[in-house]
């Protein structure tokens, strides 16, 4: 694929000259490199599909970038939903973004008008689906164990016990949180809704009616005791609904 074909002299085995000429024909270094090591002849020296995967050739991020993505991802539950479009409008793009000095030379500079924020949006949205990971810097540890599914109420009905059984416990992390408050139709109580994505990508959305006595403590704790948030999460998670509270429940008289 790299170079097109190989030439075999017409015979149906590819020779070991084929492939040292189709070698030397790769001007991108790490392009043969990536090559060469699949051809390794001992297979404790070729690499694993997982190395492959985030050799250079495939997968190359500025790590300095690919930390801001990550720390913003994990934030953005602090900021409104269209915070990028929002910033990027009050940007002046003749503005200075960075610059490198290089003395004597005039320095490197790169404006705001050189960024698309189409290419911002599009590489956020691959950091928060997984694609770009941050497998250098954080601790390997093992991967949660799927939730179990709920039974139908047939059987739920089936299964019904004097005891109830204890909840499973969220191993999961919130990486993202929205929340929204909507008066009812008789415009007597709240209605809330509260979307949580968790660390495995898993979109959990979660509805109830506010009671005057609820507050964000309590319905945090409520979610961790259910099983629908993890334990470190409960203080961030009360936060944010004390916040969307005063949002919404604050200027009302």
């Amino acid at each position: 694929m790299a170079v097109l074909e190989i030439q075999a002299n017409g015979d149906t085995r590819v020779t070991e000259e084929a492939i040292t000429r189709a070698r030397h024909s790769l001007s991108d270094p790490n392009m043969r490199e990536f090559i060469l090591s699949c051809l390794a002849r001992d297979p404790s020296h070729r690499p694993s599909a997982h190395n492959l995967l985030f050799h250079r050739v495939l997968f190359e991020v500025h790590s300095l970038k690919l930390l801001a993505a990550h720390c913003f991802i994990q934030h953005q539950y602090l900021m409104p939903e269209n915070v990028v479009e929002e910033k990027t409008k009050a940007v002046d793009l003749h503005a200075v973004l960075a610059e490198i000095p290089r003395p004597p030379r005039p320095p490197l500079q790169w404006r705001y008008s050189e960024v698309s924020c189409l290419e911002l949006d599009k590489f956020l949205e691959d950091v928060r689906n997984g694609i770009y990971p941050l497998m250098n810097f954080a601790a390997a540890r093992p991967l949660g164990l799927p939730r179990v599914l709920a039974p139908p109420p047939e059987e739920a009905q089936k299964a019904k016990t004097p005891t109830p059984e204890p909840f499973d416990s969220e191993t999961r992390k919130v990486v993202q949180m929205q929340c929204n408050l909507e008066r009812s139709e008789d415009k007597a109580r709240w209605h809330l809704t509260l979307l949580l994505v968790l660390e495995d990508r898993l979109h959990r959305q979660l509805t109830y009616d506010l009671l005057p006595t609820d507050s964000a403590q309590d319905l945090a704790t409520e979610l961790v005791y259910y099983g629908f948030v993890h334990e470190d999460d409960r203080t961030k998670l009360a936060a944010f609904l004390e916040s969307t509270f005063l949002k919404y429940l604050g200027a009302q008289p």
